[in-house]
């Protein structure tokens, strides 16, 4: 029959599929939201995303069955400091990426972050002591020479959007690093409902101050008034289930593979929010910029293929070796 290595792949691809198609509708739905005319309240958005989130995993966990899901206690100070390093993050990741798409376009927004698997391996380094080999380290420099080309020969290059989404991907790789690194901790071994049960109110309670400082309730009282409190909540509740699936299947694809891992496969949602943004906005395109960006989903792709590979490998050898073991345990005399 087939391997343990077919199905993991074909679940890794599934889930790669469904995480790239929620990022896409998640990208540009954001924009959308974002525009001046509808609710230009990124921040205070964000807050409430997290807060539909963190119901929707009370929910499972007051209805789910046990052998569905049991929550993990954290039970010492130590696993309560590295969970909370989690929403830091993602403050720092979610609520500065949407905040530059005020300013930036969603192709600048994307070949940005396409710089995260670079940040993501460093920070993974330091954090887990985990090493790249060659071809991925490879393919991690070509992606960085294409992002620079398409990033800086941008028509849309805008130095305040892009400075805040640069500074998103320190936020995405503490925030994706430590969710790999809490869910794998011998002591403390977390689910993904775990994960958005423990992170999201620490989350909203960093992120409403910042909303309050940038006048975002005055926005929010102004949309009130000029679409109508039935479109500004229809927004605001389509982004929180957007926003609650995602997290659950992005923390699944993480607890599968690897933090870095999850980052490079954001080639996959780069390419594929870049293409529908030029149906939906009006945005511009060099041919630098252009070859730039065929360079920098190249490598992805390549990234995501040698990443996967030596996933499978690993399981292989593993399997191998589970073969060789004496059916009984110990030999007999």
């Amino acid at each position: 029959g087939p391997s343990e290595g077919f199905w993991y792949t074909t679940g890794v691809i599934a889930l790669l599929l469904v995480v790239c198609a929620e990022s896409v509708a998640f990208s540009n739905y954001n924009k959308y939201v974002f525009l001046p005319e509808n609710l230009p309240a990124p921040v205070l958005y964000t807050a409430t995303c997290q807060t539909l989130s963190f119901c929707g995993a009370v929910l499972i966990w007051l209805l789910a069955p046990e052998w569905i899901y049991k929550r993990a206690p954290l039970n010492s100070t130590a696993s309560f400091l590295k969970v909370m390093l989690i929403p830091v993050g993602f403050v720092m990741n979610y609520g500065m990426n949407n905040l530059s798409l005020k300013y930036t376009t969603v192709t600048l927004n994307q070949l940005i972050r396409s710089f995260s698997p670079v940040v993501v391996a460093t920070t993974s380094y330091l954090i887990e002591g985990k090493t790249q080999s060659w071809p991925i380290l490879i393919t991690l420099c070509l992606l960085v020479v294409g992002v620079i080309m398409g990033v800086g020969t941008s028509p849309d290059f805008e130095v305040l959007g892009t400075m805040i989404c640069s500074g998103s991907l320190i936020g995405n790789a503490i925030s994706i690093v430590m969710t790999a690194f809490v869910m794998g901790d011998a002591k403390v071994k977390l689910q993904p409902i775990d994960v958005m049960l423990y992170t999201t109110i620490p989350s909203v309670i960093i992120l409403l101050p910042w909303s309050l400082t940038l006048g975002e309730i005055e926005t929010l009282r102004r949309s009130l008034e000029e679409n109508g409190s039935f479109w500004t909540m229809a927004w605001i509740l389509i982004g929180g289930f957007l926003a609650c699936t995602y997290t659950f299947i992005y923390v699944l694809l993480i607890k599968m593979t690897s933090s870095v891992y999850f980052s490079v496969s954001g080639g996959f949602r780069t390419i594929a929010a870049i293409t529908v943004s030029f149906f939906i906005f009006k945005q511009q395109v060099s041919v630098k910029s252009l070859i730039g960006m065929g360079i920098a989903m190249s490598a992805f792709i390549a990234n995501s293929y040698f990443t996967l590979k030596e996933k499978v490998e690993e399981m292989d050898k593993r399997s191998q070796l589970e073969m060789k073991k004496p059916l009984l345990g110990d030999k007999q005399a």
